[in-house]
């Protein structure tokens, strides 16, 4: 994590240290058992009437006294419709709860005989419940398009979610009959079936803030007690001796002083977070990974993930292509698109082979990852291509010593017919690079534990026998370590940006292509053009061949300047630093190794150019001739990619 996340860190420390209360969640985020009861029931709503109410309009009975406390008789629906004639000279009402299951566009529509309402609250409330369609005076069954209020506007609903309606029907005479449908998501125009309907039922308990804190807070108590095996206080609000705002069973689980108020600003785990926070959010404070998912309580707040859900360690919060725990262990923002750990490449166990033909890897032939360097070709070629003699092999890999204390020494060991070299860490310990028979050479190392050093065993064969074999054995033990399981080396087929030898040119593509991905080696010449391969690496070359094998790089675009300004003898370029490459990509200024200015008194032979650094966005050339001048510019990286040069621009001097 770079400063700048750490500083954010410890100012949302600031703000959040003194909230001395569990983070009050959704009730219905909790467990079932958590969840404030009430008798609603899926799949029908309640209907009550008013009988003996004379009139047609809604008002003639939600005037009553009776209303809406005392109705005639409550009856259930297993839709939003009533067929007709059950009675003249009553009225109705009908209230539940509409969920749902997609989210989208709704739009209501409402029949009835005589005056229907159709009221629809934006949430559970009843408080927010306001007409959307209505019947003013009758219309036919399930005929919607007899007045426009009969249809409601566009409403959003969201899936899952329980929205408070009452219908309100009063019939005078005749047929009486009610309906109400919608359409939305996967819905065509239809009336509203059980499926999405719950009945109305009134909380056992208020619904107002201070009741769903206390009630979200006993069940946290209860929560934390239980899992903790301690024994049951009925007290609420549960006790807190030292008034630090913590109470005081979750300071003994969590190994503070309940007698300590001073330890309410402890970080006893050093995730970035006090224990008054951690309270606050339902972390511990006795785990700095909570979740367990990589990530620490506090950077994860700090980033506003959740750090009690394992999953968002797999996300990737600024979409860089890195996840956020690849974020945190590579040290770089989760929330900065531009800062992005370096991507390692994927490991293969044993030594990656690189096969050629001569003696001084003079042709490369292929790269065989995966080897155990124990091969007794006697006189048989190692592969078909090669030839039987006078052939070399580089095996590269990385040893993890596998001991888990202290310092162990190893013997590392080369049997060869014919030459041999032992690279330890980049270091030549073994040189034996002449013509032999099969002899064994070796090298001590003490080791701290799982210490990890790079190999490089080199072999070539002259003529007759072929031996080559590689051993390490534990000189504490005396066993030989199995380098298969011990050894590894970068897939060399991965594609990924870690140059050990920072020579510009990533690991992999160098164990693909014959190079050593431990020497700096960039301006090394494989071929007979003179191509070195940095410069095929850039142009996605085969070294050796070049060949097209990849796309190169993208170069970045040039800066075009404006036309330069001028005093007597001297002109001023200014430019602007880009900010895009070629092909789209961002490079920002610390990609940007130089500037190369060219210039001259002809368009088509600017051959004086200047060079400035990557700071600076301007440039005057002083004692310059009376005449034309022209000027060009383009951009160099820090990997040595270059930019087209930019349209000349002219001055002329006086």
């Amino acid at each position: 994590m770079n400063a700048s996340s750490i500083v954010t860190v410890a100012i949302l420390i600031f703000f959040l240290t003194g909230c001395q209360s569990w983070q009050q969640r959704p009730l219905e985020d909790l467990p079932p058992t958590a969840s404030l009861p009430d008798r609603s029931e899926p799949g029908k709503a309640q209907i009550w009437f008013w009988d003996n109410i004379s009139g047609a309009k809604v008002a003639d009975f939600t005037s009553l006294e009776s209303y809406p406390d005392n109705p005639t008789e409550v009856g259930e629906l297993d839709s939003l419709q009533l067929r007709g004639n059950r009675a003249d000279s009553y009225g109705a009402m009908v209230q539940g709860f509409i969920v749902p299951e997609e989210t989208g566009e709704y739009r209501f529509f409402v029949s009835g005989d005589d005056e229907t309402q159709f009221l629809l609250s934006t949430d559970a409330n009843p408080e927010n419940a306001r007409l959307v369609a209505s019947v003013p005076s009758w219309s036919y069954p399930e005929n919607y398009t007899q007045f426009s209020a009969q249809t409601s506007g566009i409403i959003v609903l969201e899936s899952g979610v329980r929205y408070y309606f009452q219908l309100l029907f009063k019939e005078g005479s005749y047929d009486d009959h009610f309906s109400v449908a919608w359409e939305g998501p996967g819905l065509d125009r239809r009336v509203v079936s059980g499926q999405y309907l719950h009945s109305w039922g009134a909380p056992l308990y208020p619904l107002d803030d201070a009741s769903k804190a206390a009630y979200s807070m006993g069940y946290r108590v209860g929560y934390v007690d239980g899992n903790e095996n301690l024994s049951f206080n009925p007290q609420y609000p549960p006790t807190d001796e030292d008034q630090d705002g913590l109470y005081d069973n979750w300071e003994v689980v969590m190994g503070l002083d309940p007698r300590d108020s001073g330890d309410a600003n402890s970080d006893p785990d050093n995730d970035f977070l006090t224990a008054a926070d951690e309270f606050a959010l339902g972390t511990r404070e006795n785990m700095a990974d909570t979740d367990g998912d990589g990530i620490p309580d506090g950077v994860e707040f700090a980033y506003k993930l959740d750090p009690l859900d394992s999953s968002d360690a797999n996300q990737d919060l600024d979409g860089d292509g890195a996840s956020n725990l690849d974020e945190y262990l590579g040290n770089t923002a989760l929330d900065d698109p531009d800062d992005f750990p370096e991507v390692a490449p994927a490991h293969l166990k044993g030594f990656a082979g690189q096969y050629f033909s001569g003696m001084e890897f003079v042709q490369f032939y292929t790269t065989r990852p995966g080897e155990n360097i124990q091969f007794n070709w006697a006189r048989e070629a190692p592969m078909e291509g090669l030839p039987v003699d006078r052939f070399s092999v580089r095996w590269i890999g990385q040893f993890e010593a596998p001991h888990s204390s202290g310092t162990r020494s190893y013997r590392f060991s080369v049997r060869t017919d014919d030459g041999a070299r032992l690279y330890l860490d980049s270091e030549l310990v073994i040189d034996r690079w002449v013509n032999r028979a099969a002899t064994t050479n070796s090298d001590e190392r003490a080791l701290e534990a799982e210490q990890v050093i790079p190999i490089v065993v080199e072999y070539y064969e002259n003529a007759y026998d072929a031996i080559a074999e590689f051993t390490i054995v534990d000189l504490n033990s005396g066993d030989v370590i199995d380098t298969m399981e011990h050894v590894s080396a970068p897939d060399p087929q991965s594609s990924h940006t870690q140059d050990t030898d920072a020579d510009g040119i990533p690991d992999a593509w160098e164990l693909r292509f014959g190079a050593n991905m431990y020497q700096e080696d960039s301006s090394a010449v494989l071929n007979n053009s003179g191509v070195t391969s940095l410069d095929a690496y850039q142009s996605g070359l085969n070294p050796w061949t070049l060949e097209q094998v990849a796309e190169p790089p993208s170069s970045p675009e040039d800066a075009s300047p404006p036309p330069p300004t001028s005093t007597s003898g001297s002109v001023t370029v200014t430019w602007t630093a880009p900010s895009t490459r070629t092909d789209g990509s961002s490079i920002s200024l610390s990609e940007i190794d130089y500037y190369e200015l060219s210039y001259g008194q002809s368009v088509d032979r600017l051959t004086e150019t200047v060079t400035v650094g990557p700071a600076e966005t301007s440039y005057t050339f002083d004692g310059l001739s009376t005449g034309d001048w022209f000027f060009a510019i383009r951009v160099i990286d820090t990997q040595g990619l270059a930019s087209d040069q930019s349209e000349p621009v002219s001055f002329s001097i006086q």
